[in-house]
């Protein structure tokens, strides 16, 4: 099992983590649009160590999930930065420890890349956040309309 960057994924693969991106946010926003969902995701595939980046889990070229880093997530609150976006484990491997494996890289990754800090917005998921230790920030408005938990994870004393 590893955790690789879009860049190292072929295009089928980054193709595919666009269309079950899309499917799976489109059932939540009806309003998501297919062609920016899916060109936003495949676009990282250029990305090596900059922002936006995507990183997925890969057992033997099998996709397992995938995650997305960012700056500038939520219009209404630019002063947040960067993000944790996209977290999803693909439904057969849900409930194994995926998510928190890469949650844990992505910290690790954007550590590296210089920053102290890490935020991510959850309206489905606040307990799982809290239970690896990020921090309940406030309520915010999502681009959409509609409000979510804003949670930071501080970076300073990863190893």
């Amino acid at each position: 099992m590893e955790i690789k960057k879009f860049s190292e994924l072929t295009i089928e693969q980054v193709k595919y983590i666009a269309d079950s991106n899309y499917n799976y946010w489109k059932q939540i926003n009806p309003d998501l649009n297919y062609e920016e969902s899916t060109s936003n995701i495949i676009s990282m595939k250029e990305n090596y160590n900059t922002l936006p980046l995507g990183l997925a889990l890969v057992d033997n070229d099998k996709l397992i999930g995938f995650c997305t880093l960012r700056t500038n997530r939520l219009k209404h609150h630019l002063n947040f930065n960067p993000w944790l976006c996209n977290l999803l484990i693909f439904e057969d491997y849900r409930g194994k420890g995926y998510g928190k494996t890469m949650i844990n890289y992505a910290c690790k990754k954007i550590k590296e890349l210089g920053y102290d800090k890490i935020y991510a917005w959850t309206d489905q998921a606040p307990e799982f956040y809290k239970k690896l230790g990020w921090q309940f920030v406030q309520n915010v408005i999502k681009n959409e309309g509609w409000e979510a938990l804003l949670f930071v994870k501080d970076l300073t004393n990863l190893d």
